[in-house]
């Protein structure tokens, strides 16, 4: 199966999308893949976010494995809640986050 950068960034956009409307006021950002993954998603929750985020999750990573199964991209998706992130000795927020896979 032959991937396009075209292709991959119209289903990256997809997942950001999706992402920004299952989680109001999260900034959504991509970055270079780390590994063997085609991309990185990065949802930071904002500060002030009280909901769950099970349910937004499993829609999230539904649709994300259906991208790999019919593309074979491999888009990796990073939450990160508020409550996870951690203040470093500068001052800055350094995020603890757990990947969906």
């Amino acid at each position: 199966m032959r991937k396009t950068k075209k292709e991959l960034q119209r289903y990256v956009n997809e997942l950001c999308e999706l992402a920004q409307q299952l989680f109001p006021g999260a900034k959504v950002r991509v970055k270079p893949p780390y590994e063997t993954e085609d991309a990185d998603i990065i949802v930071e929750l904002p500060s002030d976010w009280r909901g769950g985020t099970a349910r937004q999750r499993d829609i999230l990573i539904r649709r994300k494995l259906d991208i790999l199964m019919e593309t074979g991209y491999d888009i990796l998706v990073f939450i990160e809640k508020p409550n996870r992130r951690k203040v470093s000795g500068d001052g800055t927020k350094k995020a603890k986050t757990k990947a969906a896979r």
